[in-house]
């Protein structure tokens, strides 16, 4: 189809901030629906647009944040809570839960005129702060409304609002009695939130450890390292059970060595000697069992039972 220079205009500018781009006229508008049809353009969001082969190359957490923007940018005065709120903080949370939704706080009344897509969560006050130049609701509000995701994505959210100091337990539980939200959901949360996880991972791990009622590991235990005194190891996941054992678990492990293609044969050689070296050392230090879990354990509920239950990890009665 014929460039039309007012949609490349508009694309290009809404491309340079990161966002979609919307009809402004009723022409523009027009020539925009018209592109879509052809399939040049895709459009998310009603009056949202973007070339296919840019939108294409973005991830789902990418795409919904240029959604967000767009309606941020068309709607300045709305608020956006839950999983868009916890995209524009940067909080770490597992890209399966995009599903093209946008969740914007409402004080009034919740009508049936919205894109499917809009989902308003009815709040009797906003709590808000300004981020990126586009309002969000308070970290802690944006708990309550991402407590409802199943368990272990809603524990990743948390931990990671808590490492990065954006809010506390006793902001979130004190917001809850004051709020419409899902409080015992909430609770289990905050009952269980440490921002002592490294990463999402970690956070996914643990939570499953929790739903399938594994003791709960000590988070970050250092041990001696004979090579460098300084530098002690330090593991993920760490039991130190009654009979004397010592099990150690490491989320990801050697998986990010193991790529047999890298040009860097070298460097690659050397990781995994340190971390045959590490294992021999922890070993050495009483450590009974190490678990290497990587990302695809804990997206297989039974691989993962079937990793701890080898290892001895105690589940509680």
């Amino acid at each position: 189809m014929k460039e039309h220079k007012e949609v490349a205009a508009a694309l290009r500018s809404a491309q340079s901030d990161y966002r979609c781009a919307s009809g402004t006229n009723d022409a523009l508008r027009k020539a925009m629906r018209r592109r879509a049809a052809a399939g040049d353009l895709v459009s998310p969001y009603r009056n949202m647009y973007a070339a296919r082969d840019y939108w294409n190359a973005l991830n789902n957490e990418q795409q919904s944040l240029h959604v967000i923007r767009g309606l941020a940018y068309r709607h300045p005065s709305w608020v956006f809570t839950g999983l868009s709120a916890a995209c524009l903080y940067g909080v770490q949370h597992s890209r399966s839960l995009h599903d093209g939704k946008v969740y914007v706080a409402s004080t009034g009344g919740i009508g049936g005129a919205d894109e499917s897509h809009l989902v308003r969560v009815y709040m009797n006050q906003i709590p808000q702060r300004m981020v990126q130049g586009i309002r969000l609701v308070s970290p802690a509000r944006m708990i309550l409304d991402c407590a409802g995701y199943p368990f272990v994505h809603a524990l990743a959210i948390i931990d990671s609002t808590l490492r990065m100091g954006l809010t506390s337990c006793e902001e979130i539980e004190a917001l809850s009695l004051q709020s419409v939200c899902d409080e015992r959901s909430v609770k289990r949360l905050v009952r269980y939130a440490d921002a002592g996880n490294e990463n999402g991972g970690e956070s996914l791990f643990r939570g499953m450890l929790i739903e399938r009622n594994y003791a709960e590991p000590l988070l970050q235990v250092e041990f001696g390292n004979p090579d460098n005194p300084a530098m002690p190891y330090r593991v993920d996941f760490c039991w130190k059970l009654a009979d004397g054992r010592i099990i150690v678990a490491e989320y990801d492990g050697m998986a990010k060595y193991a790529d047999a293609t890298n040009k860097n044969r070298a460097s690659l050689q050397a990781k995994l000697d340190y971390e045959r070296r590490r294992e021999q050392h922890l070993k050495a230090q009483k450590v009974t069992a190490i678990i290497h879990v990587f990302f695809e354990d804990l997206m297989s509920p039974r691989r993962f039972e079937e990793k701890m239950n080898e290892a001895g990890v105690p589940k509680i009665v």
